[in-house]
């Protein structure tokens, strides 16, 4: 369909037909025809309005789309930001011809996975400005008779991790060989999906914003993550010798290109590059060098604030400008002298004290920002032997640093001989122990997962986001 098919409306138009089985549709845009597919109602309808918002988003205008399904006939708009709402029906315009309903068939019906929601609903994801929250609902506004809907619960179909059930909220395919990242706070998940695009959901799984990836999926170093860029929350990632910023409010991407010897550090709360003995943080669409002090290190960045530490000592905050503030850490009970600052990790500074008295080591935990104590556990100093630096395994809940796990509001720790942490999930820190897949909680009880069972990548909302098989799946705590 041409601009012309809507007079007075210049705008392109989408024309979505749905097939009366619910499990394809055709799309037709500016004469180019597109079927799309789904293993229930709601993937096929997520799928085509994903092609119109897809397409808003290249042109960088509103596209209007003429809908209709069985149920009867719909205006919405589909916005470059992914929004699609409700648009007023035009009194004078007959409905346009819609593409004769495809009648999927074969394989092509069981291409894609998601939660099995059976039963004729409604078109549009209407996206409620400022209150992040999705809903289904009828445009206009007249609903027709409600009729039976089947609702099956989609179940893993590999066991979970400890804590978590086997049934699944939603699912979404990801792009081959495609890992999702998880904000630390568990309000924000983004990842690639299949169709080389950057996807961004909310805690509850509603998709907030969809953009073209400027590279292809595979040239991707890592997973998506979630720092502070130019003040504001952005998803960052990397490809050889590039970041890519997205900012998570919505917008375009920015880009800044690396030095050929640089490796980016994302321990912190920022992106920090380093490059030989320099410092960088991204500012705005540039690397802007923090004057690093003889004989120190830098650790990580917060904002524009670079963590510069010594082996034993004060630490640093050093910015751009080069305004420098020390931070002395406060010497735990029943420690004697510093032995060395072992790592900083996000807001913690974690140092290894001599004991007052008798043998042996204390780690503590330190607040990197006034250098207070925030947990400390006696250890033997062979369980800290071989043991990485992991930059996973501090979560808002539960922190931990090799064998150490720690309650950070309470600061109560445990320590598990020989455990390797990986990633901190809700109360527990996910690893391995003797090589075993585990999980581990701050009063040091050791749950033992299926080894057929996946670890999960994060928590978004109360839900646990595992992959398998280039899908993702959020499934809730036990």
């Amino acid at each position: 369909m041409s601009r012309a098919s809507r007079p007075g409306h210049p705008r392109p138009t989408a024309v979505i037909a749905i097939a009366p089985d619910e499990r394809s549709a055709e799309i037709l845009i500016e004469g180019q025809r597109q079927v799309v597919t789904g293993s229930v109602p709601k993937e096929t309808r997520r799928a085509a309005l994903d092609v119109a918002t897809g397409y808003a988003a290249r042109i960088g205008q509103p596209v209007l789309i003429d809908a209709r399904d069985s149920n009867g006939y719909w205006n919405l708009v589909a916005t470059p930001d992914g929004v699609v709402q409700a648009a007023d029906r035009l009194p004078a315009s007959p409905a346009p011809a819609a593409p004769r309903p495809p009648t999927a068939t074969g394989p092509e019906r069981g291409k894609r996975r998601g939660p099995v929601i059976a039963g004729a609903v409604v078109l549009a994801l209407v996206l409620l400005g400022g209150a992040g929250v999705a809903t289904w609902r009828m445009i206009p506004g007249t609903e027709p008779a409600p009729r039976p809907t089947a609702v099956e619960a989609q179940v893993l179909g590999h066991p979970a991790p400890p804590g978590y059930a086997d049934n699944v909220e939603f699912s979404e395919e990801l792009a081959t060989a495609g890992q999702p990242g998880v904000s630390r706070d568990g309000e924000l998940m983004a990842f690639m999906g299949p169709d080389e695009r950057l996807n961004l959901f909310d805690a509850s799984g509603t998709r907030l914003w969809s953009a073209a990836l400027p590279a292809a999926s595979a040239e991707f170093l890592g997973p998506p993550r979630f720092v502070e860029y130019d003040g504001e929350e952005a998803v960052v990632m990397e490809t050889t010798g590039t970041l890519w910023f997205w900012p998570v409010a919505g917008g375009a991407h920015t880009s800044l290109s690396l030095p050929e010897d640089a490796s980016t550090q994302y321990v912190g709360f920022s992106a920090l590059v380093r490059s030989g003995d320099d410092a960088l943080v991204p500012v705005g669409d540039e690397l802007v060098p923090v004057d690093v002090p003889d004989g120190s290190a830098p650790m990580l960045a917060e904002g524009t604030d670079v963590l510069m530490a010594v082996r034993t000592g004060p630490w640093t905050w050093t910015d751009p400008d080069g305004e420098v503030t020390e931070v002395t850490a406060r010497r735990p009970e029943d420690a004697g002298e510093m032995d060395s600052v072992v790592t900083a990790l996000r807001e913690y500074v974690i140092i290894r004290w001599n004991p007052l008295r008798g043998d042996g080591a204390i780690l503590a935990f330190h607040d990197s920002r006034d250098g207070s104590v925030i947990g400390t556990a006696e250890i033997d100093p062979a369980d800290l032997e071989g043991v990485r630096h992991r930059s996973g395994p501090i979560g808002t809940e539960v922190v931990s640093y090799g064998p150490v796990v720690m309650d950070p509001e309470s600061g109560a720790t445990a320590v598990v001989p020989g455990f390797e942490p990986q990633i901190a999930v809700g109360t527990d820190v996910f690893g391995q122990l003797d090589g075993a897949s585990v999980a581990v909680d701050a009063t040091g009880e050791v749950q033992e997962s299926d080894p057929a069972s996946t670890q999960p990548v994060g928590l978004l909302g109360g839900n646990a986001i595992v992959v398998h098989e280039d899908h993702l799946y959020a499934i809730p705590s036990r």
